[in-house]
Protein backbone atom coordinates (compact mmCIF):
# COMPACT_ATOMS: atom_id res chain seq x y z
CA UNK A 1 0.00 0.00 0.00
CA UNK A 2 1.26 3.61 -1.01
CA UNK A 3 2.17 5.39 2.40
CA UNK A 4 0.79 8.82 2.66
CA UNK A 5 2.45 11.95 2.08
CA UNK A 6 3.27 13.15 5.40
CA UNK A 7 2.36 17.21 5.64
CA UNK A 8 3.71 19.54 7.95
CA UNK A 9 1.46 22.52 7.94
CA UNK A 10 3.40 24.78 9.19
CA UNK A 11 2.71 28.78 9.01
CA UNK A 12 5.62 30.09 6.67
CA UNK A 13 4.37 33.52 5.63
CA UNK A 14 1.78 36.06 7.41
CA UNK A 15 1.03 38.79 4.18
CA UNK A 16 -1.42 41.08 5.06
CA UNK A 17 -3.00 44.27 2.62
CA UNK A 18 -5.71 47.10 3.29
CA UNK A 19 -8.08 48.19 0.41
CA UNK A 20 -10.38 50.77 0.03
CA UNK A 21 -13.38 49.91 -1.88
CA UNK A 22 -16.10 52.30 -2.35
CA UNK A 23 -20.18 51.89 -1.89
CA UNK A 24 -22.32 52.20 -4.07
CA UNK A 25 -24.10 54.83 -1.65
CA UNK A 26 -24.22 56.08 1.42
CA UNK A 27 -24.16 53.47 4.56
CA UNK A 28 -25.98 54.92 7.42
CA UNK A 29 -26.57 53.51 11.01
CA UNK A 30 -27.20 55.63 14.38
CA UNK A 31 -23.37 55.48 15.10
CA UNK A 32 -22.19 56.48 11.90
CA UNK A 33 -22.29 56.74 8.03
CA UNK A 34 -19.81 56.05 5.26
CA UNK A 35 -19.25 56.38 1.59
CA UNK A 36 -16.06 53.54 1.19
CA UNK A 37 -14.90 50.70 3.29
CA UNK A 38 -11.40 50.10 4.14
CA UNK A 39 -11.07 46.11 4.42
CA UNK A 40 -7.76 43.98 5.45
CA UNK A 41 -7.57 40.80 3.80
CA UNK A 42 -4.69 38.81 5.08
CA UNK A 43 -3.13 35.33 3.38
CA UNK A 44 -1.82 32.60 5.43
CA UNK A 45 1.28 30.71 3.53
CA UNK A 46 2.53 26.85 4.91
CA UNK A 47 5.19 24.87 4.06
CA UNK A 48 3.28 23.01 1.79
CA UNK A 49 2.47 25.53 -0.48
CA UNK A 50 -1.00 26.13 0.98
CA UNK A 51 -2.91 29.06 1.00
CA UNK A 52 -5.20 30.07 3.11
CA UNK A 53 -6.89 34.03 2.89
CA UNK A 54 -8.80 36.27 5.78
CA UNK A 55 -10.68 39.46 5.77
CA UNK A 56 -11.95 41.80 8.04
CA UNK A 57 -14.12 45.55 7.63
CA UNK A 58 -14.73 46.43 10.73
CA UNK A 59 -16.42 50.16 11.44
CA UNK A 60 -13.95 51.96 13.80
CA UNK A 61 -16.85 53.38 15.99
CA UNK A 62 -18.33 50.07 16.31
CA UNK A 63 -15.50 47.96 16.73
CA UNK A 64 -12.73 49.77 18.09
CA UNK A 65 -10.67 48.50 15.23
CA UNK A 66 -9.66 49.61 11.83
CA UNK A 67 -8.41 47.96 8.69
CA UNK A 68 -5.60 49.87 9.44
CA UNK A 69 -5.03 48.37 13.04
CA UNK A 70 -5.38 44.66 11.87
CA UNK A 71 -2.71 45.31 9.52
CA UNK A 72 -0.28 46.64 12.24
CA UNK A 73 -1.66 44.70 14.83
CA UNK A 74 -1.03 40.95 12.96
CA UNK A 75 2.58 41.95 11.65
CA UNK A 76 3.66 43.51 15.02
CA UNK A 77 2.21 41.48 17.45
CA UNK A 78 0.24 38.36 16.53
CA UNK A 79 2.75 37.31 13.08
CA UNK A 80 5.76 37.00 15.35
CA UNK A 81 3.74 34.16 17.67
CA UNK A 82 2.56 32.29 14.76
CA UNK A 83 5.28 31.55 12.42
CA UNK A 84 6.08 27.93 12.20
CA UNK A 85 3.29 26.72 13.97
CA UNK A 86 1.02 23.94 12.66
CA UNK A 87 -2.30 25.46 10.88
CA UNK A 88 -4.69 22.71 12.75
CA UNK A 89 -3.68 23.79 16.44
CA UNK A 90 -6.53 26.09 16.62
CA UNK A 91 -7.37 26.03 19.76
CA UNK A 92 -3.05 26.86 20.64
CA UNK A 93 -3.17 29.67 18.02
CA UNK A 94 -5.81 31.66 19.74
CA UNK A 95 -4.17 31.04 22.80
CA UNK A 96 -0.97 32.50 21.56
CA UNK A 97 -3.08 35.97 19.64
CA UNK A 98 -4.60 36.34 23.23
CA UNK A 99 -1.71 36.12 25.17
CA UNK A 100 0.05 38.58 22.12
CA UNK A 101 -3.13 41.38 22.13
CA UNK A 102 -6.13 41.78 24.46
CA UNK A 103 -9.05 42.53 22.20
CA UNK A 104 -8.68 43.15 18.45
CA UNK A 105 -11.11 40.54 17.38
CA UNK A 106 -11.50 41.22 13.77
CA UNK A 107 -7.62 40.96 13.65
CA UNK A 108 -7.76 37.44 15.31
CA UNK A 109 -10.92 37.00 12.82
CA UNK A 110 -9.02 37.43 9.91
CA UNK A 111 -6.32 34.94 11.22
CA UNK A 112 -9.05 32.48 12.01
CA UNK A 113 -10.77 32.23 8.48
CA UNK A 114 -7.21 31.76 6.69
CA UNK A 115 -6.29 29.11 9.03
CA UNK A 116 -9.86 27.41 8.54
CA UNK A 117 -9.13 28.31 4.56
CA UNK A 118 -5.73 26.57 4.52
CA UNK A 119 -7.09 23.73 6.63
CA UNK A 120 -9.66 22.85 4.40
CA UNK A 121 -7.39 23.48 1.31
CA UNK A 122 -4.83 20.60 3.18
CA UNK A 123 -7.33 18.26 3.65
CA UNK A 124 -9.33 19.01 0.42
CA UNK A 125 -11.98 19.29 2.40
CA UNK A 126 -15.17 22.45 2.51
CA UNK A 127 -14.52 24.81 5.63
CA UNK A 128 -18.17 23.08 6.95
CA UNK A 129 -16.67 19.84 7.38
CA UNK A 130 -13.64 21.24 9.70
CA UNK A 131 -16.97 22.96 11.92
CA UNK A 132 -19.26 19.84 12.29
CA UNK A 133 -20.63 19.21 8.66
CA UNK A 134 -23.43 20.63 7.10
CA UNK A 135 -26.97 20.92 9.22
CA UNK A 136 -28.44 22.57 6.49
CA UNK A 137 -27.75 22.93 2.87
CA UNK A 138 -28.98 26.21 2.24
CA UNK A 139 -28.88 29.61 4.39
CA UNK A 140 -32.20 31.76 4.74
CA UNK A 141 -31.04 35.37 3.80
CA UNK A 142 -32.30 38.70 5.26
CA UNK A 143 -31.71 42.02 3.85
CA UNK A 144 -30.52 45.43 6.03
CA UNK A 145 -31.61 48.65 5.13
CA UNK A 146 -29.46 51.71 6.27
CA UNK A 147 -31.03 54.83 7.98
CA UNK A 148 -33.03 57.00 5.12
CA UNK A 149 -34.45 59.92 5.57
CA UNK A 150 -37.21 59.50 2.91
CA UNK A 151 -39.27 56.36 3.81
CA UNK A 152 -39.66 55.74 0.08
CA UNK A 153 -36.00 54.92 -0.14
CA UNK A 154 -36.42 52.23 2.03
CA UNK A 155 -39.58 50.91 0.34
CA UNK A 156 -37.76 50.57 -2.69
CA UNK A 157 -34.84 49.05 -1.85
CA UNK A 158 -36.89 46.62 0.32
CA UNK A 159 -39.33 46.05 -2.32
CA UNK A 160 -35.93 45.01 -4.28
CA UNK A 161 -35.05 42.69 -2.10
CA UNK A 162 -38.61 41.21 -1.17
CA UNK A 163 -38.99 40.49 -5.12
CA UNK A 164 -35.74 38.05 -5.08
CA UNK A 165 -37.23 36.10 -2.04
CA UNK A 166 -36.20 37.61 0.96
CA UNK A 167 -38.50 36.98 3.40
CA UNK A 168 -37.10 39.62 6.50
CA UNK A 169 -36.02 42.68 6.36
CA UNK A 170 -33.97 44.53 8.81
CA UNK A 171 -34.23 48.27 9.11
CA UNK A 172 -31.92 50.69 11.13
CA UNK A 173 -33.24 52.68 13.16
CA UNK A 174 -31.96 54.77 16.47
CA UNK A 175 -31.74 58.06 15.54
CA UNK A 176 -35.02 59.61 16.13
CA UNK A 177 -37.92 57.83 17.87
CA UNK A 178 -40.61 59.60 15.56
CA UNK A 179 -39.19 58.93 12.37
CA UNK A 180 -38.25 55.35 13.47
CA UNK A 181 -42.14 55.28 13.94
CA UNK A 182 -42.77 56.68 10.81
CA UNK A 183 -40.27 54.33 8.85
CA UNK A 184 -41.73 51.19 10.15
CA UNK A 185 -45.52 52.43 9.95
CA UNK A 186 -44.54 52.79 5.89
CA UNK A 187 -42.95 49.90 5.43
CA UNK A 188 -45.60 47.31 7.35
CA UNK A 189 -48.23 49.13 5.59
CA UNK A 190 -46.63 48.96 2.35
CA UNK A 191 -45.81 45.15 2.40
CA UNK A 192 -48.69 43.86 4.61
CA UNK A 193 -47.87 40.89 6.63
CA UNK A 194 -45.41 39.67 3.31
CA UNK A 195 -42.51 39.73 5.09
CA UNK A 196 -41.16 39.88 8.75
CA UNK A 197 -39.86 42.99 9.89
CA UNK A 198 -36.77 43.26 12.41
CA UNK A 199 -35.01 46.42 13.74
CA UNK A 200 -31.36 47.21 14.96
CA UNK A 201 -30.94 50.43 16.97
CA UNK A 202 -27.18 49.86 17.05
CA UNK A 203 -27.12 51.48 20.92
CA UNK A 204 -28.95 54.61 19.50
CA UNK A 205 -31.34 54.86 22.20
CA UNK A 206 -31.19 54.81 26.60
CA UNK A 207 -33.67 52.22 28.31
CA UNK A 208 -36.35 54.40 29.15
CA UNK A 209 -36.51 55.86 25.45
CA UNK A 210 -36.22 52.28 23.97
CA UNK A 211 -39.00 51.27 25.63
CA UNK A 212 -41.15 53.81 24.77
CA UNK A 213 -40.34 53.95 21.09
CA UNK A 214 -40.80 50.14 20.70
CA UNK A 215 -43.91 50.07 22.96
CA UNK A 216 -45.55 51.75 20.10
CA UNK A 217 -44.03 49.80 17.46
CA UNK A 218 -45.37 47.07 18.78
CA UNK A 219 -48.35 47.23 16.90
CA UNK A 220 -46.74 46.45 13.52
CA UNK A 221 -45.46 43.06 14.56
CA UNK A 222 -42.23 43.15 14.99
CA UNK A 223 -40.00 39.98 14.68
CA UNK A 224 -37.04 41.08 16.94
CA UNK A 225 -35.54 44.41 18.57
CA UNK A 226 -31.44 44.11 18.29
CA UNK A 227 -28.97 45.99 20.64
CA UNK A 228 -31.88 48.30 21.74
CA UNK A 229 -28.98 50.30 23.74
CA UNK A 230 -25.60 50.45 24.43
CA UNK A 231 -23.44 47.62 24.65
CA UNK A 232 -22.17 47.60 28.53
CA UNK A 233 -25.76 48.38 29.27
CA UNK A 234 -27.12 44.79 29.83
CA UNK A 235 -29.25 45.72 32.54
CA UNK A 236 -31.06 48.30 30.79
CA UNK A 237 -31.32 45.60 28.04
CA UNK A 238 -32.87 43.55 30.20
CA UNK A 239 -35.46 46.13 31.27
CA UNK A 240 -36.35 46.76 27.56
CA UNK A 241 -36.62 42.98 27.22
CA UNK A 242 -39.52 42.84 30.28
CA UNK A 243 -41.20 45.63 28.95
CA UNK A 244 -41.64 44.38 25.53
CA UNK A 245 -43.52 41.40 24.19
CA UNK A 246 -41.03 41.18 21.39
CA UNK A 247 -37.95 39.47 21.55
CA UNK A 248 -34.51 41.55 22.18
CA UNK A 249 -31.46 40.51 19.97
CA UNK A 250 -28.00 41.19 21.30
CA UNK A 251 -25.22 42.24 19.26
CA UNK A 252 -22.74 44.75 20.08
CA UNK A 253 -22.77 43.75 23.65
CA UNK A 254 -20.86 39.89 22.76
CA UNK A 255 -17.79 40.11 21.45
CA UNK A 256 -16.50 36.23 23.04
CA UNK A 257 -18.38 33.59 24.60
CA UNK A 258 -17.75 35.06 28.31
CA UNK A 259 -20.15 37.99 27.03
CA UNK A 260 -23.01 35.67 26.01
CA UNK A 261 -22.73 33.93 29.09
CA UNK A 262 -23.11 37.09 30.97
CA UNK A 263 -25.94 38.18 28.96
CA UNK A 264 -27.76 34.72 29.33
CA UNK A 265 -26.97 34.85 33.15
CA UNK A 266 -29.08 37.98 33.14
CA UNK A 267 -31.64 37.45 31.09
CA UNK A 268 -31.23 40.29 28.73
CA UNK A 269 -31.92 38.98 25.53
CA UNK A 270 -33.94 36.47 23.63
CA UNK A 271 -31.65 35.95 20.87
CA UNK A 272 -28.28 36.72 19.42
CA UNK A 273 -26.76 37.60 16.29
CA UNK A 274 -23.27 36.60 16.08
CA UNK A 275 -20.59 38.20 13.37
CA UNK A 276 -17.06 36.09 12.73
CA UNK A 277 -15.81 38.75 11.68
CA UNK A 278 -16.32 40.66 15.09
CA UNK A 279 -15.81 37.65 17.90
CA UNK A 280 -12.53 36.02 16.38
CA UNK A 281 -13.11 34.08 13.40
CA UNK A 282 -15.10 30.86 13.28
CA UNK A 283 -13.60 28.93 16.36
CA UNK A 284 -15.06 31.74 18.79
CA UNK A 285 -17.88 32.09 17.05
CA UNK A 286 -18.57 28.17 17.91
CA UNK A 287 -18.15 28.82 21.04
CA UNK A 288 -20.54 31.29 21.39
CA UNK A 289 -23.71 29.36 19.53
CA UNK A 290 -22.64 25.87 22.17
CA UNK A 291 -23.38 28.03 24.84
CA UNK A 292 -26.10 29.60 23.27
CA UNK A 293 -27.62 26.67 22.34
CA UNK A 294 -26.93 25.28 25.55
CA UNK A 295 -28.92 28.33 27.25
CA UNK A 296 -32.14 26.47 24.62
CA UNK A 297 -31.81 29.67 22.82
CA UNK A 298 -31.83 30.76 18.91
CA UNK A 299 -29.42 32.76 16.83
CA UNK A 300 -29.01 34.59 13.69
CA UNK A 301 -25.16 36.00 12.11
CA UNK A 302 -24.50 39.57 10.72
CA UNK A 303 -22.18 41.22 8.72
CA UNK A 304 -19.81 44.28 8.99
CA UNK A 305 -19.85 44.73 5.60
CA UNK A 306 -17.58 41.96 4.67
CA UNK A 307 -16.79 40.77 0.96
CA UNK A 308 -16.71 37.42 -0.25
CA UNK A 309 -13.73 36.22 2.08
CA UNK A 310 -15.53 36.96 5.05
CA UNK A 311 -19.02 36.39 3.50
CA UNK A 312 -17.73 32.38 2.68
CA UNK A 313 -16.95 32.33 5.93
CA UNK A 314 -20.16 33.33 7.55
CA UNK A 315 -21.93 30.72 5.34
CA UNK A 316 -20.07 27.97 6.10
CA UNK A 317 -20.48 28.80 10.08
CA UNK A 318 -24.23 28.60 9.31
CA UNK A 319 -24.26 26.12 7.43
CA UNK A 320 -22.80 24.07 9.91
CA UNK A 321 -24.78 25.52 13.29
CA UNK A 322 -28.29 24.27 14.02
CA UNK A 323 -28.60 27.10 16.65
CA UNK A 324 -28.37 29.91 13.58
CA UNK A 325 -31.95 29.22 13.01
CA UNK A 326 -33.08 32.92 12.24
CA UNK A 327 -32.64 34.44 8.82
CA UNK A 328 -29.09 36.11 8.11
CA UNK A 329 -27.70 39.61 7.19
CA UNK A 330 -24.30 38.01 5.99
CA UNK A 331 -24.04 38.88 2.60
CA UNK A 332 -24.73 42.23 3.00
CA UNK A 333 -21.11 43.94 2.06
CA UNK A 334 -21.05 42.60 -1.36
CA UNK A 335 -23.72 43.82 -2.42
CA UNK A 336 -23.36 47.35 -1.10
CA UNK A 337 -20.02 47.45 -2.71
CA UNK A 338 -18.70 48.49 -6.06
CA UNK A 339 -16.50 45.41 -6.32
CA UNK A 340 -15.57 42.06 -4.84
CA UNK A 341 -12.46 40.38 -3.83
CA UNK A 342 -13.13 36.91 -4.66
CA UNK A 343 -14.03 36.24 -8.29
CA UNK A 344 -16.48 33.92 -7.18
CA UNK A 345 -20.45 34.12 -7.43
CA UNK A 346 -22.21 32.83 -4.61
CA UNK A 347 -25.31 30.87 -5.44
CA UNK A 348 -28.57 33.00 -4.72
CA UNK A 349 -32.14 31.80 -4.70
CA UNK A 350 -35.06 32.87 -3.39
CA UNK A 351 -33.97 34.67 -0.53
CA UNK A 352 -31.13 31.90 0.21
CA UNK A 353 -27.62 31.17 -0.59
CA UNK A 354 -26.00 27.76 -1.14
CA UNK A 355 -22.78 27.48 0.70
CA UNK A 356 -19.77 26.38 -1.30
CA UNK A 357 -18.54 22.52 -1.37
CA UNK A 358 -15.11 23.49 -3.09
CA UNK A 359 -11.89 23.24 -0.42
CA UNK A 360 -11.68 25.52 2.29
CA UNK A 361 -14.02 28.81 2.02
CA UNK A 362 -14.74 27.92 -1.24
CA UNK A 363 -14.24 31.10 -2.91
CA UNK A 364 -11.23 32.11 -5.90
CA UNK A 365 -9.89 35.18 -4.23
CA UNK A 366 -8.30 38.01 -6.51
CA UNK A 367 -4.46 37.40 -5.42
CA UNK A 368 -3.55 40.42 -7.56
CA UNK A 369 -4.51 42.20 -4.08
CA UNK A 370 -1.62 41.67 -2.81
CA UNK A 371 0.52 42.24 -5.36
CA UNK A 372 -0.27 46.18 -5.89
Amino acid sequence: MQERKSQKSCITAINSKVIEIPLKGTWKISYYAANTRPHAIIEIITDDGIRGYGEASPAPAFMGETAYTIDMVIQKYIKPCLIGKNIFDIEKIHELMDESVYGSYAAKACIDMALYDAMGKTLQLPVYKLLGGKYRDEVDLSWVVGIKEDPSKAIEEAEYYVNLGYKTIKLKVGNSPEQDYQLVKAIRTYFGDKIKIRLDANQGYDYVTAIKLFRRLEEFCLESIEQPVKRWDIEGMKKVRESLNVPIMVDESVSNFNEALNVIARDAADLFNIKVGKVGGLWPAKKIATVIEAAGMRATAGSNLELGIGSAASIHFVASSRVLSYPNDLLLGIDLHQKDIVRTKFKVKDGKVSCPDLPGLGVEVDVDIFRG
